[in-house]
């Protein structure tokens, strides 16, 4: 009876250490697959209809649109139609500003993306100018510089249907949640395709990023339209034998969801969705696959078998704790734990041979091991499940609002709440805006300052973006009240919107720094970003600001028609003469006091390792490097910081408003 009892109990857990290695396997094949730059490309040769499905996305369709115009791949083999489905925004304006072609849709008793697609799809393959292969991107998406031809160069190979890389944009100051969300796409994602792509399995369709041939969609017009018509149509196409192939090298990136509420409606569709597709397909793929005696159907089979791995993990840890107890009551056998121990080896083995292979950030791994708080927290996800799932009900995911970010005021200087991505969008929206837009990157030091020194207060108060540089500005805005998302340091700043307008031919001025560092940091920026233009850079004499060679300076600028000026001269220098000559800069569009940040871009210093960055260590990085420098003025700073803390806590106390008061 004990042995039965053992079989019995073993058996599930066979299964679930046979999904366990399954997935193993696929990681261990993905860290075979070389990305360490574009593949051999042919000339491209096929025409390309990018469609963007869009509802209510006024916030981020102009930054898809504008990834889309920077693509490597010949402007004149592709067009770009953005379909406005029933928006009540205005997606369709802001869309056809940045320069695509629009579809306006207005069906609202037939929302959703694929029925979306399907109403684009039957009129644009039916016009004059087929289009060869269509690419779908969704529009709060940016897409790779390569992506385009990525995915041709895949077509050119024979793949008729190809997915590309989807990621979640993050950067090293997002939260852990999101960090969590960016490795479950990664392993989901980028190692289970590549790992099957490696083994000569196909992939499957995310939604995102992907391209179909002409020839497929007149085939197998698109028959979707549940909230996971993705995986709907990548069964379809498996059934009726295409292949879909995976494009390592082609990435699109997408936001999260902006709240946690949000992020648990997406996942419930996600995981739903998956669920209510294989109660509802997966034995029709069985019996296919063994009436065609076809191994590729048996895989595809196994594949939308295999349980989400947070699933897996619940699953496989309870079954262990189970038989464990009923070995230790001597009622099942000691072997019956053989298949659970196997399990449990292979989910954590999975991921972290998945994220070695996908090449994470550290920042993901460090937000990987806040994982048992994530699983409880999926927990309630499938609790939800059990009271029933809707596979037709469509939730458009929550942005937040870019337009117009929170100011705090804190002790008189005022922060605006606004991550990264935010603060790109406001600076690309200021490119050409026909005045100077000046941003200010405060840390402690800053506001310390601005106490004792009025003039420097009043720029501050007058400066277009002021962002939270230093943690504790993060730290003091959230005792206010305020929601942040992190730092938006100056060291992360400046790369990421040279990055951003790299492919718009933006025109980039330098000034500051010593020992020819100006001019070294613009020779590694047009190494790392070939499009931007480093129109000029220049390293003045010490003096103080208004003893400067200020009007050689300005004719400079204004010679190198700069759209983007960087000025190094060490707060609160830099900042005093951006606002003395704003006037007088007639072409810049941009300026920003950037400290250091040229000699980190030209190798001359180092940052503190990221996970003293994501943990707000960075301070006592530099205080061990630089002590003489900076003991003095850190202890100052931190005197302050206690005072004005006491002074916010006692605020928020007596119930009073969300601003502090200069001390």
């Amino acid at each position: 009876m004990t042995g039965v009892l053992g079989a019995l109990l073993a058996i599930p857990g066979a299964v679930f250490a046979g999904f366990g290695l399954y997935l193993v396997i696929l990681a261990a094949a993905s860290a075979l697959v070389h990305r360490d730059g574009a593949i051999a490309l042919g000339r491209p040769r096929n025409r390309l209809l990018v469609i963007v499905p869009a509802h209510n996305e006024e916030q981020l369709v102009s930054r898809c649109v504008a990834s889309l115009f920077a693509q490597s791949y010949p402007r004149t083999l592709y067009r770009v139609v953005v379909i406005a489905d029933n928006c009540s925004d205005s997606t369709a304006a802001i869309a056809a500003g940045s320069g695509a072609e629009v579809m306006i849709r207005t069906e609202p008793d037939a929302r959703g993306k694929g029925r979306a697609l399907r109403w684009a799809l039957d009129q644009l393959l039916g016009s004059p100018d087929q289009p060869d292969a269509v690419v779908v991107v969704d529009a709060d998406s940016v897409a790779d510089h390569h992506l385009l031809t990525e995915l041709e160069a895949a077509m050119g190979r024979g793949e008729s249907v190809v997915q590309a890389d989807y990621t979640v944009l993050t950067d090293e100051l997002s939260s852990r949640r999101t960090q969590l969300v960016a490795a479950g796409f990664l392993l989901f994602h980028r190692v289970r395709f590549s790992g099957r792509a490696r083994l000569g399995m196909c992939a499957n369709l995310v939604g995102n990023g992907m391209l179909f041939s002409r020839a497929t969609l007149e085939a197998h017009p698109w028959s979707a339209f549940t909230g996971v018509e993705d995986l709907e149509y990548s069964i379809d196409l498996r059934l009726a034998g295409v292949r879909i192939g995976f494009a390592p090298a082609a990435h699109v990136s997408g936001p999260g969801s902006a709240t946690r509420a949000g992020e648990f409606r997406q996942r419930l569709r996600w995981e739903g969705g998956r669920f209510h597709v294989m109660r509802n397909r997966l034995w029709s793929i069985v019996r296919a696959a063994g009436a065609r005696r076809d191994p590729r159907l048996l895989d595809a089979a196994i594949d939308l078998a295999t349980p989400p791995l947070g699933l897996l993990s619940m699953a496989t840890g309870a079954g262990f704790i189970a038989v464990s107890a009923a070995t230790i009551a001597r009622i099942a056998p000691v072997w019956a734990l053989i298949p659970w121990l196997v399990a449990l080896a292979a989910i954590p083995a999975f991921v972290l041979i998945g994220l070695h292979a996908a090449r994470a950030p550290r920042s993901v791994w460090i937000a990987v091991a806040t994982g048992p708080l994530y699983l409880a927290w999926k927990l309630a996800t499938y609790m939800s499940l059990l009271r029933g799932f809707d596979p037709n009900r469509w939730d458009r995911s929550e942005r937040r609002d870019t337009s117009a970010p929170r100011r705090v005021d804190i002790a008189g200087v005022p922060i605006d709440a606004v991550d990264m991505a935010q603060a790109i969008s406001r600076l690309q929206a200021a490119i050409g805006g026909g005045r100077l837009f000046q941003v200010l990157t405060v840390n402690l030091d800053f506001l310390v300052r601005a106490q004792s020194d009025p003039g420097l207060m009043r720029i501050f108060r007058r400066t277009d973006l002021n962002l939270a540089d230093g943690a504790p500005v993060v730290w003091l805005a959230r005792m206010l009240g305020v929601e942040m998302h992190g730092r938006v340091a100056g060291a992360d700043l400046v790369p990421a919107l040279i990055r951003e307008l790299a492919h718009s031919g933006a025109r980039l001025f330098l000034l500051g720094g010593e020992d020819g560092v100006a001019a070294a940091a613009g020779a590694r920026l047009g190494e790392l970003y070939p499009g931007i233009v480093v129109a000029g850079t220049y390293e003045p004499p010490r003096a103080a600001v208004e003893e400067m060679n200020n009007a050689e300076i300005v004719t400079r600028i204004a010679e190198a028609r700069a759209d983007v000026l960087l000025v190094a001269l060490g707060h609160p220098k830099q900042e005093r003469w951006i606002d003395l000559h704003r006037d007088q800069l007639s072409t810049v569009s941009v300026a920003i006091g950037v400290g250091c940040v040229l000699d980190l871009i030209a190798g001359r210093s180092r940052r503190a390792p990221r996970w003293m960055q994501a943990v707000g260590l960075e301070w006592f990085y530099r205080l061990a490097r630089e002590p003489r420098r900076l003991l003095g003025r850190y202890v100052t700073d931190a005197a302050w910081l206690v005072l004005i803390s006491a002074r916010v806590l006692r605020g928020r106390l007596a119930g009073g408003d969300r601003v502090a008061e200069p001390v």
